[in-house]
């Protein structure tokens, strides 16, 4: 498969996910990337915020310019009830001729520009956000590789989603009674989102807890914490980064 050109690879992922979308019904429900509705939802409060530092790296500029023109196509998108926020679906490719830039991306186990890097801060940081506020994550894929080490890390490891277009997605379904939206800045320093709605959100208490931990493999348990017990909700594995 690998040896397959990536764009016939990507296109063979489209049409499959296109037909598996209509299969389960989800391609109704999916929140389509149009703003009429923003006047409505950018009235909503501020129910749940999660804060993440930028990390001056060589390619910070071009990641920060990535996330702020994403934020045009993310920022207060009405989410009703019953309904799936997916991420490629409301940002569209990442091309040149879109306005993105190249920005470091993880690319078959190693640290390459690509145009939409940095883009992966923003839908993890989505991916966290929608944990916290009770939302379930339909699909989240973590790096295959952990590129930080714990003085450097902006998240806990396994709070990360990475996106490809056309390969993985980061979808969130709206399980409340009530629409939600996400709401995000970002400046040099610092990255906020916030997930904001109509009526209250109990928030929840998400842990990462690594339950093993080798020189070729990290396991991280996410987990939901409640009255019952914690419940797991993913299990996200990391390779050392490959620097050859």
């Amino acid at each position: 498969m690998r040896d397959i050109p990536r764009e016939v690879r990507r296109l063979a992922c489209q049409v499959r996910r296109l037909a598996t979308d209509y299969l389960h019904g989800h391609q109704q429900k999916l929140v389509q990337p149009h703003r009429w509705d923003a006047g409505q939802s950018a009235a909503f409060p501020a129910r749940v915020s999660l804060e993440q530092p930028v990390l001056a790296t060589d390619y910070v500029e071009a990641k920060i310019h990535n996330i702020t023109l994403a934020l045009k196509q993310v920022n207060d998108l009405l989410i009703p009830p019953g309904a799936i926020f997916s991420f490629w679906r409301v940002v569209g490719r990442p091309t040149a001729a879109r306005g993105f830039m190249p920005g470091r991306s993880l690319l078959a186990g190693r640290l390459r520009p690509d145009y939409g890097g940095g883009l992966c801060q923003l839908s993890g940081l989505i991916y966290y956000a929608s944990l916290l506020a009770g939302l379930e994550v339909l699909e989240r894929h973590p790096h295959s590789r952990d590129i930080y080490d714990d003085q450097t890390r902006y998240a806990p490891l396994g709070a990360d989603a990475t996106v490809a277009y056309g390969f993985k997605d980061l979808r969130v379904l709206n399980n409340l009674s009530f629409p939600v939206c996400f709401r995000v800045s970002v400046s040099q320093a610092k990255v906020i989102c916030w997930v904001c709605a109509p009526e209250p959100i109990e928030e929840s208490q998400i842990e990462f807890a690594k339950t093993a931990t080798g020189d070729e493999l990290t396991l991280v348990e996410t987990r939901r914490r409640g009255q019952d017990g914690d419940r797991v909700l993913d299990i996200s594995s990391y390779r050392p980064l490959d620097t050859r």
